[in-house]
């Protein structure tokens, strides 16, 4: 079976795809915009999308039902609990007020990393989190502090609680952004371009106003080129074509 990239045109065909880290990351980094996520949160959460994907957990076939709970989520601020607010003493406890685990995710693993330099136990208890399998992509967003993680179930009365912790990463494995970068990631060709074209939701509707403000040049109004002016394959043509037929 012959595996190909996203630039093939196999939309509608239902051939697997390997998708490139940067068509990932476009498709996905779209998305997070239309879904009208907090800005601030549109990176961490694409990279978090990502290494879901990369690591076989929800994915790009759970990507629209996260979307959806991306979309009512009202981020705040994690609560670290202390003295007798926690039920477990001895050990750091983050509420995390419901939110889904990409958006606590970084937090948790920041709160990690920053005990393990300090030479404390580099770990955390996360209580109230939705979606508690994703968290699984902390491993990936601690190998950029050059560290690996574990996600383990923690008890806890009354609720569902994780366990994450933090250590030192052994060398001459790939990363799991290594991988991606190596291999890409599979996905379904339908569901690829399905999320491809919503994704292009994110972008400006294409229009005489649109065309003149795209690319490293802009046109005036009254046909004047601002910006460099030494790009031969620039066909000003195109500005007099019909922008609802393009």
């Amino acid at each position: 079976m012959t595996i190909r990239t996203a630039n093939d045109a196999t939309a509608g065909s239902g051939v697997p795809l390997q998708v490139s880290l940067r068509e990932s990351r476009l498709v996905l980094e779209r998305l997070m915009q239309v879904t009208r996520v907090e800005p601030g949160l549109v990176p961490s959460l694409r990279d978090c999308a990502l290494y879901s994907a990369a690591l076989g957990l929800g994915g790009f076939p759970e990507l629209p039902r996260h979307l959806d709970l991306l979309r009512a989520a009202k981020p705040t601020g994690l609560r670290i609990l202390d003295g007798a607010d926690t039920p477990l003493p001895d050990t750091l406890v983050a509420d995390c007020t419901g939110q889904h685990a990409w958006i606590a995710a970084p937090a948790l693993v920041d709160l990690c990393v920053e005990r393990h330099r300090r030479g404390l136990p580099g770990g955390v208890v996360a209580l109230n989190l939705t979606e508690t399998g994703e968290l699984q992509i902390a491993g990936a967003l601690a190998e950029a502090h050059g560290l690996s993680a574990t996600v383990t179930a923690a008890e806890q009365d009354g609720g569902t609680a994780v366990r994450l912790s933090v250590q030192s990463r052994a060398d001459g494995h790939p990363t799991v952004l290594d991988t991606i970068r190596r291999h890409g990631i599979p996905v379904e060709a339908d569901l690829w371009w399905r999320l491809f074209h919503l994704a292009n939701e994110a972008l400006a509707p294409d229009s005489f106003t649109s065309r003149r403000h795209a690319g490293a040049i802009m046109v005036t109004a009254d046909g004047r080129v601002v910006g460099r002016q030494d790009e031969d394959d620039t066909d000003l043509s195109l500005l007099h074509g019909d922008a609802s037929a393009a």
